[in-house]
């Protein structure tokens, strides 16, 4: 079991806790008490300290981990939750250029690269890396947020037509995230399936398609209350 011991959190927005406060094509993003770290503690009855940040990549979170060492030095456990901001596009310079080629903020090799790295500079810490998969999205919501101001044809262009083609990126960087586990042993929550098992997984998710509102916090903490009992 987890409680009684120290654990430090490094992700983006997902593992900060952050929501669509309003269901609109603008929603005002908020860090929610109800955010599945929050849960957790609750649950455990310990404090988890929480590093994450919005907008973080795997590369970000190297950086973020270096400027944390003494807090986490003597932590039994660190969550990592990154892979969201990494597969996805500049989509304003994909709308202006759709006949150019355009890459992913970090490409899957790089992506697998910063992770190895950031796994490792945890275990020499003697710290135990948990990976975090990633949860759902609803591709066609996200796309419809996102391309709200911006030229929807073209991007459509660039994505031949098929708007789930985001979903797929999204995947593949999921993918690895397990490769990843099973390669270095190291434990991973999974908490994909929690939303793979919801007929409306999208009732889970907030109006930009890529956030889990509360609902979805809510699975999120479940799986990993779950899952700790064999930590």
């Amino acid at each position: 079991m987890m409680i009684n011991k120290k654990i430090v959190a490094f992700g983006d927005s997902i593992m900060k806790g952050v929501v669509a406060a309003a269901d609109t094509q603008n929603p005002r993003y908020v860090t929610s008490d109800e955010g599945f770290l929050k849960r957790c503690e609750r649950i455990f009855g310990m404090k988890i300290y929480n590093y994450a940040c919005f907008g973080s990549t795997a590369l970000n979170g190297l950086k973020y981990l270096d400027r944390h060492l003494k807090d986490i030095q003597d932590a039994d456990y660190a969550f990592l939750e990154f892979g969201g901001n990494d597969c996805d596009y500049n989509w304003k310079e994909i709308s202006e250029k759709p006949e150019e080629q355009h890459y992913p903020k970090t490409g899957i090799m790089d992506f697998i690269t910063h992770y190895t790295e950031l796994i490792n500079r945890v275990i020499r810490l003697k710290v135990k890396p948990v990976i975090l998969s990633l949860p759902l999205i609803d591709a066609e919501r996200y796309f419809n947020f996102f391309s709200v101001t911006l030229n929807r044809n073209n991007i459509l262009q660039w994505l031949h037509g098929k708007v789930s083609n985001i979903y797929h990126w999204h995947e593949m960087y999921n993918v690895e995230l397990f490769k990843i586990a099973s390669r270095f042993n190291i434990p991973i929550i999974d908490i994909t399936t929690p939303f793979l098992r919801e007929k409306n997984y999208q009732d889970y998710l907030c109006s930009d398609g890529i956030h889990p509102n509360e609902k979805g916090h809510a699975l999120i903490a479940s799986a990993i209350c779950e899952y700790s009992r064999n930590l």
